[in-house]
C-alpha cells in the first residue's frame, strides 16, 4: 500500500488489497451539451484498527462511482450537492488517478472504526497486563490536602 500513502497510514495492518477498474465515456447532458465521465469500482479487503478494542478488523471495501468531470472555466452543476446519483470534480491533465482512487476509499472508510458485534475492551483483550491496573482516579490522591 505504499503507493497510497495516506490510506497507509491508517491501516493496522499492510497486507490488504484493492481491485480498481476506471472507464471514461461520454453522454450528452441536460442542456443538450457532451458530458465526460469516469466510472470508478473498487473492491478490496483492508486491516483497520478497531477504536473500542484496539485490535485488528477486517474492513470490505466496496465503491462505485459516477464522477462528473467539469472542465476549466466550465458552469458547476447546480445540482451536483444533492445528487447522490454523482459527485462532479475539476477535468484536469494533470488528474492523478492512484490519487483519485485514494481519495474515494478513504472517504469509504468508516468515521470510527468498530468491529460489527461487542468486542473485548483493551484489559480484557490481553493488552494491558494484569495486576499492574491503577485506578483511573489515583492521580486524584496526590491532590487531596488532609
Amino acid at each position: 500500500m505504499t503507493l497510497l500513502p495516506r490510506l497507509s497510514d491508517l491501516l493496522k495492518r499492510q497486507e490488504g488489497w484493492l481491485e480498481c477498474q476506471v472507464s471514461g465515456y461520454r453522454e450528452t447532458g441536460a442542456g443538450g451539451q457532451l458530458q465526460s465521465w469516469l466510472r470508478l469500482r473498487v473492491t478490496g479487503r483492508l486491516g483497520l484498527e478497531c477504536q473500542r478494542c484496539l485490535g485488528e478488523m477486517d474492513f470490505d471495501c466496496a465503491i462505485d462511482s459516477r464522477l462528473l468531470l467539469v472542465p476549466e472555466g466550465a458552469a458547476w452543476p447546480e445540482d451536483e450537492l444533492e445528487s447522490e446519483d454523482y459527485d462532479a470534480l475539476p477535468a484536469s491533465r494533470a488528474l492523478s488517478l492512484l490519487t483519485l482512487v485514494e481519495e474515494e476509499v478513504l472517504l469509504a472508510l468508516p468515521i470510527v472504526p468498530r468491529h460489527p458485534m461487542e468486542c473485548l475492551v483493551p484489559d480484557e483483550a490481553g493488552l494491558v497486563e494484569k495486576g499492574n491496573r491503577a485506578s483511573p482516579f489515583a492521580a486524584l490522591a496526590s491532590l487531596k490536602k488532609h
